[in-house]
């Protein structure tokens, strides 16, 4: 049996709206599974007005759903201060607690992976949270520092070397050990978590045209093409490649994942390519975590028209991995 959680995420926008059409739909597909979902109640009361729950659950508080026999337990929390379609102090720590509870329950083995609703990196800020995004707030409480941000879908995978920094600090972070430990985590989670037995992967450069042997930035001649050449000796690794044209003759195709070195420059293509039905995924932690690869959407709260093909397709993921990781226990 796999059992998951499922966070509210920023209860002003779309989470709660994407994480019941997600029940909705996989509640009957396995009966061998088990859901839980962390919630503020007068949200969850909200919602369920926008969105009729058609599974069977049960209602209760964190002091008791561990007696829960329900396939999908609602964990109702405290109530919170809505305000439709905008980022808020209430909102921001709303998604915090959710995430917070969902991890106790990772760490306690009560559950095998967390789908985290998007959350506001502007209401975590209002409500003092000083991490820029789930993805760290889960390697903080994981005690990971070996970590990176992948995207993944049945058309292509990236991940990223630097995740939200600005983009002036990118060509200073680059060092030798933080490439090379990534690489080999995202070489382990292609293999392991993703049963990729001999992955291939692509690097992006960093300046246009890869640099042009110099010409247009020394970054690559400097520092990525060594490192490269460092890491074929372990790793099917080829670049690095100029990302205007990677991606315009679809040489992803070619890989099993494409290795970008900032934000933007993997996930516009991603985005694009992957039209709403991509997933993040993040690599090198103990706990298994996905997410849909969209944000909190304020535009359409409330309104019933969210999509959740995103994160339909991260529960698909978390139960991949879920039982790629019981297959491959030896190595984690």
């Amino acid at each position: 049996m796999d059992k998951l959680v499922f966070t509210c995420g920023d209860t002003n926008g779309i989470g709660p709206e994407i994480v019941l059409k997600t029940l909705n739909k996989i509640s009957n597909r396995n009966k061998n599974s088990k859901y839980f979902f962390f919630i503020p109640s007068n949200v969850f009361s909200k919602t369920i007005k926008l969105v009729k729950p058609e599974f069977e659950y049960i209602l209760t508080n964190e002091d008791n759903f561990e007696k829960s026999q329900s396939p999908t337990t609602i964990i109702l929390q405290s109530s919170v201060i809505t305000n439709v379609g905008n980022a808020t102090k209430d909102s921001g720590m709303a998604a915090y607690n959710s995430l917070k509870a969902s991890f106790n329950l990772l760490k306690r083995g009560i559950a095998d992976a967390v789908v985290t609703a998007p959350v506001s990196k502007t209401a975590f800020n209002l409500a003092e949270i000083n991490f820029p995004g789930q993805t760290e707030l889960f390697a903080y409480w994981s005690k990971s520092k070996n970590y990176t941000m992948m995207f993944l879908s049945n058309k292509l995978n990236v991940a990223l070397y630097s995740i939200h920094i600005p983009l002036k600090n990118v060509p200073s972070s680059i060092n030798e050990k933080t490439f090379i430990d990534k690489l080999k985590v995202l070489q382990r989670t292609l293999k392991f978590d993703l049963g990729i037995q001999e992955p291939r992967i692509a690097v992006l450069g960093l300046n246009p045209h890869a640099g042009e042997y110099g010409i247009i930035g020394k970054e690559e001649v400097e520092k990525i093409i060594p490192l490269i050449k460092k890491l074929k000796k372990s790793i099917n690794i080829a670049g690095p490649f100029s990302s205007d044209a990677f991606f315009a003759k679809r040489r992803f195709n070619d890989y099993d994942l494409t290795f970008g070195l900032y934000h933007d420059q993997a996930l516009i293509p991603f985005k694009f390519i992957t039209a709403g039905k991509g997933v993040n995924f993040t690599a090198g932690l103990p706990i298994i975590r996905t997410s849909p690869d969209h944000g909190v959407a304020y535009d359409i709260s409330s309104k019933g028209i969210a999509d959740a093909s995103s994160i339909i397709k991260a529960t698909d993921y978390a139960k991949l991995i879920v039982k790629n990781r019981k297959k491959n226990a030896s190595h984690f």
